[in-house]
């Protein structure tokens, strides 16, 4: 049959998607001829990313050519590294894993992912690892558990509205959240909302691209979201702004949380946030006067010690506003809608491991520190670079340093890599198939179609895995190809709405059956099928019932003096896109020109950013839109690269969630 996307020249359209990490998930058409791309673009059939794609995405063909890339296995040998052969590489590593297991529990050997590639197949790894007998794997978030332990508690599960709803809304909160930076294709939803009248509000410490655009701006000091969120809890019962209809019908634990607040006025958490209390009082007026109100939440807001009950604290806006399951309200954080009609139990494969253990992710060097009954003697890291991600980078590195056998699947030498003792390559998403379902923003479900053909000796990560089964004898991992796992994995998909893989191959399909409106069943997945502001499934898990505001978060000292924020940038999904950053370039943290002034610092001069773990040199950058408090530095930048913010943040938790409380660090500044 003649291919109806090629040209007389040659040219081939092939549509693809994004593996991202990223509220997005875009849909792509990539332009082929030769076997080489000329060029990506996004394609308009997923209505929601449309045709625009973002800095990240149009980076994917420089990391797909970049002379960098690693093309074969490598081995750490008295000498540096040496390439190897994949029969070698893979009986190296059979052989280590066979030894382990003869030895130890198989708990003995950690398994180190996260969501570097977000593909379907990508979590494939989870059942080799069972099937192997069980291993040590991460519980808990680098990200966002905070916040989906939060809304787990309060509704159940943690469902969002689509971004067309926003056309509905009258107030909009985008609550420390920078969709200029972070989610492009949310800022035409937002802009059509203004055009309709609804007032736009950020609330962030930081007057980010976002805030600038609002019509309205509040800056809390970090770490008081929680405070300003119960003070306007406050205002909306002492003003009569509760909807007591839907409390009545729909809410537990209003007594007891409506008690609680009595003591958050706007006077005392003005103290707390630095907010006016007239500011607090007006800002709560226009969420609970002007509905609907629609909440957008960040993940910033979470990643303090507090921060699932900052989150929790936020839900209850809502809650009492009677803003849920209605047309331009919700309180929108993540949005697990397509993950229940994937067959995890198929990719995961629990019940084949005979062992299990868990380590915490925001604690990993701790674990594998103070890790017997067995040590940890084997790290296998996939879709992931945690010395450069993780909390405490140098502890971490050092800790890892020390396990006696470390492997490490990536297309680039990252700083979690250079420590490894085998160093596998591994296929771009262009050059492999696979559907990715994990957008946050949409409903949409795409297939990643092979783009290009790969370099013969660059297999896929099934590949890879497939064959470690075969050498290991694994009967749990049937070594199938790509087409039989997909299949399989989207057979309730399949079942349920008729979605096959012939269908996804022809492009992104939204989701059938699915409300733009979350909850607008009000039919919550909570104990008691309300919205709980008294959660027991909290208090039995031995936190407060009822969301609270504790001031736990680290205070400023005369050493410390300074809160060091860690923001994702616009350029790079966490440490991907560094590998393109040249060498000897230093990361910059930015401050306001009043703290330059005060520490001696100059505006595009060297300094020196320290905190209890360690030091860290940046280039200085003066700007306004910087509290006098605040030291802010990009993530993601490469240790190797004269960077690494994380050799600055140690290891602290979140209240719930088992999540890193990375904005919970102090740290002085000093000049050369």
């Amino acid at each position: 049959m003649k291919d109806k996307n090629k040209l007389p020249d040659g040219t081939t359209y092939i549509k693809t998607a994004c593996t991202l990490d990223c509220w997005d998930a875009c849909a792509i058409i990539a332009t082929v001829r030769d076997n080489r791309i000329l060029s990506i673009r996004g394609n308009p059939e997923n209505h929601i990313t449309g045709r625009t794609l973002c800095r990240k995405g149009k980076k994917h063909m420089d990391m797909l050519y970049h002379p960098g890339r690693l093309k074969r296995p490598l081995k750490r040998t008295d000498s540096g590294w040496k390439p190897v052969s994949w029969e070698d590489a893979l009986d190296c590593i059979a052989e280590k894993m066979e030894d382990l297991r003869a030895k130890y529990p198989t708990t003995a050997l950690m398994h180190c992912y996260d969501a570097g590639n977000g593909g379907v197949l990508k979590s494939i790894d989870h059942r080799f690892f069972n099937a192997y007998g069980g291993v040590t794997e991460p519980r808990g978030s680098l990200c966002w558990g905070a916040g989906i332990a939060a809304q787990n508690y309060d509704f159940g599960a943690v469902l969002s509205h689509d971004p067309s709803d926003l056309t509905n809304t009258r107030t909009l909160l985008i609550w420390s959240r920078n969709p200029w930076n972070t989610s492009v294709h949310l800022i035409p939803f937002i802009k059509k909302a203004a055009e309709n009248g609804a007032t736009v509000i950020v609330i962030d410490p930081i007057k980010t691209d976002t805030a600038k655009r609002a019509h309205r701006h509040y800056a809390p000091r970090p770490g008081t979201d929680g405070a300003l969120a119960l003070s306007m809890a406050h205002v909306l019962i002492s003003e009569n702004l509760v909807d007591r209809g839907f409390v009545e019908n729909h809410v537990k634990g209003f007594s007891e949380f409506s008690e609680y607040v009595k003591g958050f006025t706007p006077e005392a958490a003005s103290r707390i946030t630095g907010i006016p209390a007239e500011d607090i009082v007006q800002l709560a007026r226009i969420y609970g006067s002007q509905k609907p109100s629609c909440i957008l939440l960040g993940y910033g807001l979470q990643r303090y010690s507090n921060g699932g009950n900052t989150v929790r604290a936020i839900d209850a806006l809502a809650a009492l506003t009677g803003n849920i399951g209605v047309p331009g309200g919700g309180v929108n954080y993540a949005n697990k809608r397509i993950s229940s009609y994937i067959d995890q139990d198929l990719l995961e494969g629990t019940g084949l491991a005979a062992e299990r253990r868990q380590y915490p992710r925001p604690r990993m060097a701790t674990f594998i520190e103070e890790a017997q009954s067995p040590p940890v003697r084997m790290l296998f890291t996939a879709r992931a670079n945690p010395v450069t991600q993780a909390m405490d980078s140098r502890r971490l590195a050092r800790a890892i340093s020390k396990v006696d056998f470390k492997v490490t699947i990536d297309l680039f030498m990252t700083d979690t890599a250079n420590l490894a003792d085998i160093v596998l390559p591994c296929r771009h998403f262009l050059e492999d198939e696979d559907i990715i379902y994990t957008s946050m923003l949409h409903t949409y479900i795409n297939y990643c179609n092979r783009v290009v053909e790969p370099e013969p000796w660059l297999p896929s990560e099934l590949w890879i895995f497939n064959e470690l089964a075969k050498r290991l004898n694994l009967e749990g991992f049937p070594v199938k190809d790509h087409t039989w796992w997909l299949e399989r994995a989207i057979l309730p998909l399949t079942r349920q709405k008729g979605i096959t893989l012939d269908l996804l191959k022809k492009g992104p399909v939204k989701l059938p059956g699915i409300s733009p409106i979350a909850w607008d069943d009000l039919r919550f997945k909570t104990p008691s099928g309300r919205i709980e502001l008294y959660s027991d499934r909290a208090r039995n898990d031995g936190h407060s019932p009822i969301p609270v505001f504790e001031d736990i978060n680290p205070k400023p000292t005369a050493r410390y003096p300074y809160r060091l924020l860690t923001p994702h940038c616009r350029d790079s999904l966490h440490s991907q896109h560094f590998v393109l950053l040249e060498d000897g370039v230093l990361p910059t943290a930015y401050i306001n020109p009043a703290t330059a002034a005060t520490e001696g610092v100059k505006d595009g001069g060297e300094m020196l950013v320290s905190t209890e773990t360690g030091s860290l040199k940046c280039r200085v950058k003066t700007d306004k839109n910087i509290g006098p408090g605040i030291v802010m530095i990009y993530e993601g930048w490469w240790i190797q690269k004269s960077g690494g913010v994380n050799l600055l943040i140690p290891e602290r938790e979140t209240d719930m969630g088992c999540q890193a409380a990375y904005y919970d660090c102090l740290c002085n500044i000093s000049g050369f």
